[in-house]
C-alpha cells in the first residue's frame, strides 16, 4: 500500500517523540555533568560575555582527568544549546559559547540558583530508585515508599545518620527558595499583615525565613526542625532555631508556615500535623500557612510538565502526593479549618492559607 507523504511526515514526529523519550536520561545526565564540570561558572567567571571553546576547555576539570578534550567538550556544549543552556556561536572562525538565561540559574554562589536542587535530585540515592517506579505504581498508599524499600530507611532517617545527605537535602530546599523569594515576599504581604510572630514547621536550614524576617522585621521567626537539621543549620539574623518533632509538639505563634512538607505524607499524617498547626495559632487570627504545588487536570502552565514529575518524585521517594485544589479543600476541612484561599504566586508553588 502506498504511503502519502502527510502520513510519513506523520509517522517521523511519531518516532521522533518516541525517540526523545528514550533519550530523555541524556537531558539528566548532561545538565550533571556541565555542573560537576563548572561549564557555567567558567563562562561567567571569565568576565565576558562569551568566550571560545578553546578557552572554555582550558578552563573546566573533570573529576576523573586533569585536562579536557575539545573535541568532546564541543560535542557536550552542542548538546547544551539544544536545552537552551548554552548559545553557541563563531569568533575569527572559532566557535564561541555564552549563557541564557536559563543557565543563569545554575551558576555557584549566586542570590538565585537551582543548582543545589539538580545535584540533589540526580544524586545516585535519587536516581536509583527510579528503576523501580514500576513498583511504587503498584505499592498500596499505607505501605512504605520505595525509596524505603531500596535503601532500608526512609529519607528523613537516612539524613539523620548521614550529614552529606542531610546536607543535600537542606541545601536543596534553601537553593529553592532562592528562586521563589521574590514571589513568596510579594505574596505574603498581605497574609502577614497584623502577624508579629512566625514559626516555620520542618523549615530546614531556615533560608524561608530568614528572607521573611528580613522584608518583615516586626516578625518574630523560628523554625522548628529535627535535631539533626537545626545541629547543621547555620546561624541566621532574627531566626530562633528549635529542635523538635513536629508531629508531637509545635510552639505558638500568630502564624504557621509549611512549606514543602504536607506533599512528603499522605493524608492522615498530614491532618494530624495540620490539627497541631491549628492548636498552635489563635483561634480569631490564626493562620496557618502552606507552600506547596497545587496542580489540576486542566492546568496547561509552563510549569504544569514540572508539577507532574514532582508528583511523580514524591510518590516513588517519599511516599506522598502533590494536591489539586479539591484535595486541598478536603484536606484543610478534614483538619476542622473554618476557610482557606488558593493564592497563585510567579513559583512553583503557590500560597494556601487556612483559617481556624
Amino acid at each position: 500500500m502506498e504511503i502519502h507523504l502527510e502520513s510519513q511526515e506523520q509517522e517521523m514526529k511519531y518516532q521522533s517523540q518516541i525517540w526523545n523519550q528514550i533519550c530523555g536520561t541524556v537531558d539528566t545526565s548532561v545538565l550533571r555533568c556541565a555542573i560537576q564540570l563548572g561549564i557555567f561558572d567558567a563562562i561567567h567567571n571569565s568576565g565576558k560575555p562569551m568566550i571560545t571553546l578553546t578557552e572554555l576547555s582550558s578552563i573546566v576539570s573533570s573529576p576523573s582527568s586533569s585536562s579536557i578534550e575539545p573535541c568532546n567538550l564541543y560535542r557536550l556544549v552542542r548538546y547544551l544549546s539544544q536545552m537552551d543552556l548554552i548559545s553557541i556561536g563563531e569568533c575569527l572562525n572559532e566557535a564561541t559559547v555564552s549563557l541564557t538565561g536559563t543557565s543563569k540559574l545554575l551558576l555557584r554562589n549566586q542570590e538565585k540558583s537551582l543548582i543545589d536542587w539538580v545535584l540533589a535530585i540526580y544524586c545516585e540515592m535519587m536516581v536509583v530508585v527510579w528503576h523501580e517506579l514500576s513498583s511504587s505504581v503498584s505499592t498500596p498508599a499505607d505501605e512504605p515508599p520505595i525509596f524505603q524499600k531500596v535503601h532500608g530507611k526512609n529519607a528523613l532517617e537516612l539524613a539523620g545518620e548521614f550529614p552529606e545527605w542531610n546536607d543535600l537535602i537542606n541545601n536543596a530546599m534553601t537553593s529553592d527558595t532562592s528562586v521563589t523569594k521574590p514571589a513568596l515576599i510579594q505574596g505574603c504581604g498581605k497574609i502577614l499583615n497584623g502577624v508579629t510572630s512566625l514559626i516555620d514547621v520542618g523549615g530546614g536550614h531556615g533560608a524561608t525565613m530568614a528572607y521573611i524576617v528580613e522584608a518583615f522585621p516586626h516578625i518574630k521567626g523560628a523554625v522548628i526542625d529535627l535535631p539533626h537539621v537545626v545541629e547543621a543549620a547555620p546561624e541566621r539574623p532574627g531566626v530562633e532555631f528549635i529542635s523538635g518533632d513536629i508531629f508531637k509538639s509545635i510552639s505558638n505563634a500568630d502564624a504557621v508556615l509549611l512549606k514543602y512538607v504536607l506533599h512528603n505524607w499522605e493524608d492522615t499524617e498530614c491532618v494530624n500535623l495540620l490539627k497541631r498547626c491549628k492548636e498552635a495559632v489563635p483561634a480569631d487570627k490564626g493562620k496557618v500557612i502552606i507552600m506547596d504545588l497545587v496542580i489540576d487536570d486542566d492546568d496547561n502552565s509552563i510549569l504544569t510538565q514540572a508539577k507532574l514529575s514532582l508528583d511523580l518524585t514524591v510518590m516513588n521517594h517519599g511516599g506522598g502526593r502533590e494536591r489539586t485544589k479539591e484535595d486541598w479543600r478536603n484536606l484543610i476541612e478534614m483538619s476542622g479549618f473554618s476557610r482557606h484561599e488558593i493564592i497563585p504566586i510567579s513559583a512553583m508553588p503557590s500560597i494556601i492559607v487556612a483559617y481556624p
